[in-house]
């Protein structure tokens, strides 16, 4: 149908593709199948094969309909699963309750790349934070898609951003682009979040890392201001360090909070229990002398506790919102990685867990962040379950685990092939090792037999000259045989 009589080869060979989704068949027939007519094929076809919409092509009235596409292959997400996922998420919302993972999604892009400080310039800057600004929006959309209404940007957006030797005016070079991500994320009612990294420390007894966290802030904050979010996009951080007397760190985070933060950072900061350091209660106490709000963490209460119940606890820290200003409450979920240290997050949603969780929080409203390593494979069977339970939607998780099911395999796969190719270097490195002893062995062969000729050489002609003294020879003729010894 896409070529004259004269291809009836090619199309044979399309039509063995029928089984392979729409995707994959594109990207075969682009690539390896060759077609064997003299005159070029239109433009209209060759688009259609490229974009994987296989097309009829009339010849008659020169114009194409698009024909029935080829079917997903099995176990590959359909356009009624993805609904699905956004129905679920839609009902999940009027519980009180947005969902979602953290700043990288493992099946598309990393919108963290970053350089070395010693490469950087101004075009260096544009050009990496280009690439995260287009691959955050890839995921943005993707998320939209699939019913994840709550995400946290990651903090290399624009890397160095906040450091002393960065120049580039990064928020006016991508002021239209920043704005289009804050009008989508507005436009499908998503809530955002960022979360510095632990070097950011209000209560650190060092004036200068006191003024480096808050240039930190103040560059996270502008990202979201550039973005035209409003002040229920958070900016998250631990309390930080205690430097041998909690109390005063305490309230050393109070004065530094209430004197040398800006209004533009305490409008979206929030402070969050920690694992080791300060509990909910410590973290109430600060609340008490700043109005903070308190983002409560299940895990790092499991850690850290003062015996109060975890329901206890998470009213506690809902209570601290301000529901016009900060909006809903949010709060981090994770469960304890089995032998790692305390605190480490799991790779995979522990499902059972997440539904007792689920269960038993189905009366609050707040917006669950999933600190889970495999980030949006665990977030879809969450997003199944929690639907299910808070709002009754009939979804089954089941129908979609074949996405961690098929990670997983690709992942064994990825690692025995850098088995293999760490076996292959090693096997060339011992070649090299073994050709180079062998070349070593050779050579000290050739001296050997070298020095031994030498030897055997000298040897002769000290009999010659000694033949010439016996013989009685003139002086003449034992210096030039002398001579010529020295020479060689």
């Amino acid at each position: 149908d896409l070529y004259d009589e004269e291809d009836s080869r090619t199309v044979r060979q399309s039509k063995r593709l029928k089984m392979i989704n729409t995707v994959t068949s594109a990207k075969i027939l682009s690539r390896t199948i060759v077609v064997p007519i003299k005159r070029k094929i239109s433009t209209k076809v060759s688009k259609a094969i490229t974009n994987g919409n296989i097309m009829k092509f009339n010849k008659s009235n020169k114009t194409s309909t698009k024909s029935e596409m080829i079917p997903p292959a099995e176990n590959e997400p359909t356009w009624k699963q993805d609904l699905n996922l956004q129905l679920a998420s839609t009902e999940l919302n009027k519980t009180g309750m947005k969902l979602g993972y953290p700043c990288i999604n493992t099946s598309l892009c990393t919108p963290n790349h970053t350089f070395r400080l010693a490469a950087l310039t101004d075009e260096k800057c544009y050009e990496i934070s280009e690439q995260n600004i287009h691959c955050l929006t890839e995921i943005l959309k993707y998320n939209i898609g699939n019913g994840y209404r709550f995400f946290r940007i990651g903090s290399q957006t624009i890397p160095f951003a906040s450091h002393k030797q960065c120049t580039a005016n990064w928020s006016l070079k991508f002021a239209d682009k920043l704005r289009m991500i804050g009008q989508l994320i507005r436009d499908n009612n998503m809530r955002i979040s960022m979360h510095p990294d632990q070097f950011v420390l209000i209560n650190a007894l060092s004036d200068d890392i006191v003024k480096r966290s808050i240039d930190e802030l103040t560059y996270h904050c502008t990202l979201l201001d550039c973005m035209e979010l409003n002040s229920t996009a958070k900016v998250q951080i631990h309390v930080g360090g205690i430097y041998g007397d909690k109390l005063a760190a305490m309230d050393r985070f109070i004065e530094n909070y209430k004197f040398k933060l800006t209004d533009q950072i305490r409008k979206r900061m929030v402070i969050e229990n920690d694992d080791h350091l300060f509990s909910v209660k410590d973290c109430l106490y600060i609340h008490k002398h700043t109005n903070i709000p308190i983002l409560f963490d299940n895990l790092h209460h499991d850690c850290l506790n003062n015996n109060e119940s975890m329901l206890d606890a998470m009213q506690a820290c809902f209570n601290t919102w301000n529901s016009e200003h900060d909006g809903v409450p949010m709060i981090d979920y994770s469960t304890q990685q089995t032998g790692k240290r305390i605190g480490a997050h799991i790779s995979h949603i522990d499902e059972k867990h997440f539904q007792n969780f689920i269960n038993e929080t189905k009366d609050l409203h707040f917006d669950i962040m999933l600190e889970i390593k495999d980030k949006e494979q665990s977030a879809i069977l969450a997003l199944a379950h929690a639907s299910k339970i808070r709002a009754n939607f009939n979804i089954n998780a089941d129908d979609y685990r074949y996405i961690y099911e098929n990670a997983q395999k690709k992942k064994i796969t990825a690692e025995e092939q850098k088995q293999m190719r760490q076996q292959l270097r090693e096997a060339k490195k011992e070649q090299q090792l073994q050709k180079e002893k062998n070349q070593t062995k050779n050579e000290l062969k050739k001296k050997k037999r070298k020095q031994s000729n030498i030897t055997s050489d000298d040897d002769g002609d000290d009999q010659q000259t000694d033949d010439l003294f016996h013989t009685g020879a003139s002086d003449v003729a034992i210096k030039t045989k002398i001579k010529k010894r020295k020479t060689k």
